[in-house]
């Protein structure tokens, strides 16, 4: 296996990220072009007979600037060293999403704009365009350096406790990208609150907004986790929702490992459910797997999973030897505060 790659970004990876920026740019450039040719209204879907619904102009365009903005911070933001080993998948949807959001400007606003001042705009071939535009983020991810990683070097870490002593370990899991996604939703959502209101005609906009809000609420309970071991065993809660996502008591332990976790091995990111086993994955990296006495596992991503793995493994030892926590206790290295 080659050298492990540096964390830090290099002349290529800066280039995909710039890459993403162009959509926002295109998007911004035919706006400032086309601004006093375009009606208040853009056509917003076509059926049999034409346009079948339209919405403000205003509205169109904040709402795919907003899109192609957010696609071109969260790429900026996986130059930073500590993103690299998800930088190119990054690059990939944010890629997808800026695309997305160019093509369907380009399809209502060029579809007008062709059409000629007060004739309906036809569709034509623009939809062609907007398929092509859905793999842009190809452009960005074969430009950025690709990762290599290499074998994780295990340093053992040990707990000892004493007769009386109980061990205690928190700590917080922030993930940006899921916050980002979250607040996009919400916007998505209230535009098109913004739009029933506008036409007075309650249907399937307002299903459309019940359903982003759930997604967004359901994005920003994971974008922050809270996750403890002790006496009780292994817990994670969302920090926003406050629910426990998995709680796994000391006796139903049967070993705990450290191990680097691919999210592809565990079936994606977040949360998993698969024969055998689940998992909470936020990120390609270090992690915590833990085999049940039943022989599921469940893995989850930490940043630096020896300690907890190691009290956790001490602590389900005590368990299975009858020994009762006390009310004295040591504090760890990642106590609480540790973050």
């Amino acid at each position: 296996m080659g050298a492990r790659s540096s964390g830090r970004a290099r002349a290529r990876d800066v280039l995909a990220a710039v890459a993403v920026w162009v959509p926002l740019a295109a998007v911004v450039t035919t706006w400032l072009i086309w601004r006093e040719e375009l009606p208040t209204d853009l056509p917003r879907q076509w059926g049999s007979h034409g346009v079948s619904s339209t919405w403000p102009t205003w509205m169109a365009i904040a709402l795919l600037v907003v899109v192609c903005l957010a696609s071109a911070l969260i790429a900026t933001f996986a130059l930073r060293e500590g993103a690299a080993p998800t930088r190119r998948k990054t690059f990939l949807w944010s890629g997808f999403a800026a695309g997305l959001a160019t093509g369907g400007w380009l399809m209502i606003a060029g579809s007008t704009i062709t059409s000629g001042p007060g004739a309906e705009p036809q569709v034509g071939a623009w939809p062609l365009l907007l398929m092509a535009l859905l793999g842009y983020g190809l452009i960005p991810f074969l430009l950025a350096h690709r990762w290599v990683a290499a074998e994780p070097e295990h340093h053992p870490v040990e707990v000892v406790l004493g007769p009386t002593e109980i061990g205690a370990w928190i700590t917080t899991v922030t993930v940006p990208l899921f916050a980002i996604v979250s607040l996009a939703l919400f916007a998505a959502a209230a535009a098109l609150l913004i739009l029933t209101t506008r036409e007075g005609e309650p249907g399937a906009d307002v299903f459309g907004a019940v359903v982003l809000l759930l997604l967004a609420v359901l994005m920003l309970g994971f974008a922050r986790l809270r996750i403890s071991v002790d006496w009780r065993g292994l817990k994670v809660v969302t920090w926003f929702l406050g629910i426990a996502l998995k709680t796994i008591p000391l006796t139903d332990i049967e070993s705990v490992h450290t191990n680097t976790l691919e999210p592809m091995h565990w079936g994606g990111w977040g949360y998993r459910f698969m024969p055998g086993r689940s998992a909470i994955i936020l990120r390609t990296g270090p992690g915590v797997v833990v085999t049940l006495t039943n022989g599921k596992q469940f893995a989850l991503s930490l940043n630096e999973p020896e300690t907890p793995a190691a009290l956790l493994s001490t602590l389900s030892t005590s368990a299975k030897q009858l020994r009762p926590p006390t009310d004295s206790g040591a504090e760890l290295p990642g106590g609480p505060g540790c973050s």
